[in-house]
């Protein structure tokens, strides 16, 4: 069994000064490891004038004010949106750095404010993703062994079924396993509860989970009912995650005006829109600062 210690004991960090050092350190292996697959970097906007509209997490909404008038915004809780419409007008690989604000986190492992990694590879899928999270892992920890489980194979293991297609279905996996959950809860929420208790499969090295269900990620590609994703987890900790994006804006549209409407939020039709306009691609999302608790062999998130 593979066990990422490797950094662990292996450098004995004795200021802040020493830590600032090693994360920019840090950042620029990452750069490196991008600008020299021909990847361009790029920066968006933090304020944004319309919500991420993901369902499992929260916007922070601003009021400014433009020549006197308030507006209504959000902070970022992912460069997604605008890297899209980059994508879908310029159609080559992107990735970018940046800081990303989300409601509501707080933990170990999370921050209302926090470094994201956020790249598009043009003309690829998520296997491609699997490789190249590989190589990256391997350049920046050394990581040299993984493993790839589906979704379903952990789902067995774990609750000794396949995963339920309805919420009563999910209801009586979870009640048999022991897992609270509130009575009116849908099928979405009844699964995230039911992919906390996962976590504890996932313990032991590098892994990457595959064969999520379609409804979970509305803006990849599907297949069979199952979406083309894949969560990165190290000893546990989800670093990062990503799918061959769905270039079908009305498929697009469709998803997120629900969400929209079940939030009362506004729908970014431009964003919508860039669905169509992109080129094939795959995207995912990193957690730099999650990552960088093995690379400097940190128990929690930096605090510079």
């Amino acid at each position: 069994v593979f066990f990422l210690t490797l950094r662990k004991g292996e450098r004995r960090l004795n200021s802040t000064v020493e830590l600032l050092e090693l994360w920019a350190r840090f950042l620029e292996e990452v750069r490196v490891f991008f600008k020299t697959k021909g990847y361009l970097e790029v920066t968006t906007p933090l304020l944004l004038e319309y919500p991420n509209l993901d369902a499992n997490v929260e916007p922070i909404e601003l009021l400014v004010k433009e020549r006197g008038v308030s507006k209504r915004r959000w902070l970022a809780t992912s460069p997604e949106p605008p890297m899209k419409k980059l994508l879908a007008r310029y159609k080559r690989d992107l990735f970018q750095i940046t800081k990303v604000f989300r409601n509501d986190e707080v933990g170990r492992y999370h921050r209302v404010e926090f470094h994201m990694l956020e790249w598009y590879a043009v003309g690829c899928d998520y296997r491609y993703l699997i490789a190249e999270l590989k190589q990256l892992l391997k350049r920046l920890l050394g990581i040299k062994d993984f493993k790839v489980v589906e979704l379903d194979e952990l789902f067995k293991k774990r609750f000794g079924s396949s995963l339920p297609k309805d919420a009563d279905g999910l209801k009586k996996l979870l009640n048999r396993a022991g897992v609270n959950y509130e009575e009116g809860e849908d099928w979405e929420t009844l699964f995230f509860r039911a992919l906390l208790e996962l976590e504890s499969e996932l313990k032991e090295g590098a892994v990457f989970v595959v064969g999520f269900p379609a409804a979970f990620t509305p803006l990849a590609r599907s297949k069979n009912g199952r979406a083309e994703r894949v969560e990165l987890y190290l000893n546990g900790v989800e670093i990062a995650n990503g799918w061959t994006e769905e270039t079908d804006a009305e498929k697009v549209k469709k998803d997120l005006e629900r969400e929209a409407r079940r939030r009362g939020l506004p729908l970014d039709e431009e964003f919508v829109r860039a669905h169509g306009e992109m080129p094939p691609a795959t995207g995912c999302s990193l957690g730099l600062d999650r990552l960088f608790t093995f690379y400097a062999g940190l128990d929690e998130l930096p605090s510079f």
